[in-house]
């Protein structure tokens, strides 16, 4: 029996978590100096983001990263 909700809600799940590790970083930074707040926010949203957007794709559309990912390599060795 396929079960095709299983990695759309695991995958809407990591996003929301990962969300609620950016969120605080933007939230609570009211009494860091400026260069630093800079610093975090970039940081995090560099690691974190691509991650966020990977997760929310494969929640939408289960397997669609594999798939491209298989299209670009694709296209590399021709």
């Amino acid at each position: 029996m396929r079960q095709a909700w299983v990695p759309r809600v695991f995958n809407l799940v990591m996003a929301a978590l990962l969300l609620l590790f950016l969120v605080p970083i933007v939230l609570h930074l009211g009494d860091v100096g400026v260069l630093y707040q800079v610093f975090l926010v970039l940081v995090g949203a560099l690691l974190l983001l691509p991650l966020i957007v990977a997760c929310l794709c494969s929640a939408v559309r289960p397997g669609s990263l594999g798939r491209a990912v298989r299209h670009l390599r694709a296209r590399r060795q021709h």
